[in-house]
């Protein structure tokens, strides 16, 4: 068997083995390993550069940040950071092993797929709305559970708060009318069963 490049795979060392076994990867030198999405709930320290410093890592890790929302907790000198990113498990393992050692990080908690989370994100949608499409697109979005934050004469700007998706599910919907813009806060979570704490 040979590669693209014509040269015979590398045969994986012993370590190599056991740490592709322990980490649920596939023990073939030339498979692909699969690429998962995980929220990290990030507590950091309320000040300059904090977040930077976080957000800096994942890039310098090549791994695309898909979301990212950040916020002050019930502690005024703590931020709560939630970033939504995917890879496969041995980058993403380690990219949360290096979060964990910045200065600035306080407490970092891991949600996987499988994990039972509370999770909510805001979304904005502005549909174009003429005369004969405003009654339709009103009763759609109070069908879906969306509320109308602002109307004119060209376009109804509505909000919607759920999982990203039932927002995701709301856009499609939406697209067969006109959609305009689209703004997203980005993932929000919180564990069901744990708590962070200082």
């Amino acid at each position: 068997m040979t590669t693209l490049n014509g040269t015979a795979p590398r045969a994986l060392t012993h370590q190599q083995l056991i740490r592709k076994r322990a980490d649920g990867e596939t023990v073939l030198a030339d498979a692909p390993e699969t690429v998962q999405t995980n929220v990290l709930s990030i507590l950091i320290e309320n000040h300059a550069g904090a977040l930077n410093r976080v957000v800096n890592l994942f890039s310098a890790r090549n791994l695309n940040l898909d979301s990212v929302s950040v916020g002050p907790t019930e502690n005024p000198t703590v931020s709560r950071l939630t970033v939504v990113t995917s890879g496969t498990r041995r980058t993403l393992r380690q990219a949360v092993r290096l979060v964990r050692q910045l200065l600035d990080v306080l407490e970092v908690d891991e949600f996987t797929p499988d994990d039972p989370v509370v999770e909510r994100e805001l979304c904005l949608v502005k549909l174009r709305a003429t005369a004969a499409e405003r009654a339709a697109i009103l009763d759609l979005a109070r069908g879906l559970g969306a509320t109308v934050v602002h109307a004119d004469r060209e376009a109804v700007t509505v909000e919607l708060t759920g999982t990203s998706a039932e927002n995701d599910a709301f856009i499609e919907v939406a697209s067969e009318h006109g959609l305009l813009e689209v703004a997203r806060s980005g993932r929000l979570a919180l564990h069901r069963q744990r708590y962070l704490s200082l």
